[in-house]
């Protein structure tokens, strides 16, 4: 999909997020660091105390953001024009997304980004200066590294890391993984000199020592799952 980019000035708008887990909680701290006009955050699962000392404590109280520990209902995208889908519920971020595609409401779908109808961008923010990067969903992980070389980036390198990186997240997400053994695994993969190793054997075609490479990095089941010699 080919995204438009844009930069939104979002300090008169009302935004919601559903779910305030370590991904919603990093979203709240980006849309208070924007300015943003109000952010409600609903989630039934944590606590009004526990948000208190997971969030505030962390990046400080603004009367921007009002939290509801209750379930999600069609009434709360009311006045709504940004919205991010942020619960470990698929089925429930399905059906805000779709709330908002009738309503005319950009939503984000953390856990999948097609499901939705915008994404927010790996940034490097220096004051006025704003660097954004996206792979349209295929690799967040490889997204964030990438800021580390904005400098020294190679035209050519990528594209076929980044077609190998959106094959092994497909199917790493299709395995009864948590989140932080995925999340490891991702960051592990974008970081040099793995990263490095990897984009050369790419590069070269070598495809067996890339075989044997993931076969110390990733799980066994994935390994067998990967068509080689797409590659």
């Amino acid at each position: 999909m080919q995204y438009y980019p844009l930069f939104l000035d979002i300090s008169q708008v009302k935004c919601l997020v559903l779910g305030a887990g370590s991904v919603g909680r990093r979203k709240i701290a980006t849309l208070q660091k924007a300015g943003a006009g109000n952010v409600l955050v609903i989630d039934e699962n944590l606590d009004e105390k526990d948000f208190d000392r997971l969030y505030f404590e962390e990046h400080g109280e603004t009367p921007a953001v009002s939290y509801a520990q209750r379930s999600f209902s069609k009434e709360d995208i009311s006045g709504i024009r940004l919205a991010f889908a942020a619960t470990s519920n698929s089925d429930l971020n399905g059906f805000l997304a779709e709330l908002c595609r009738e309503k005319n409401i950009f939503c984000n779908v953390i856990e999948d980004v097609k499901r939705g109808d915008c994404i927010v961008p790996s940034h490097l923010d220096c004051d006025s200066l704003i660097l954004a990067l996206s792979t349209s969903g295929a690799s967040p992980a490889l997204a964030k590294a990438l800021k580390e070389d904005l400098r020294v980036w190679l035209d050519h390198g990528y594209a076929p890391f980044l077609k190998f990186m959106e094959h092994i997240r497909s199917l790493l997400m299709q395995k009864e993984l948590s989140e932080i053994d995925r999340t490891q695994i991702f960051r592990d993969l974008v970081k040099n000199p793995l990263r490095g190793h990897i984009l050369t054997l790419l590069a070269e075609g070598k495809r067996a020592e890339l075989e044997n490479l993931m076969r110390a990095t990733l799980p066994l089941a994935v390994c067998k799952k990967i068509s080689w010699t797409d590659f």
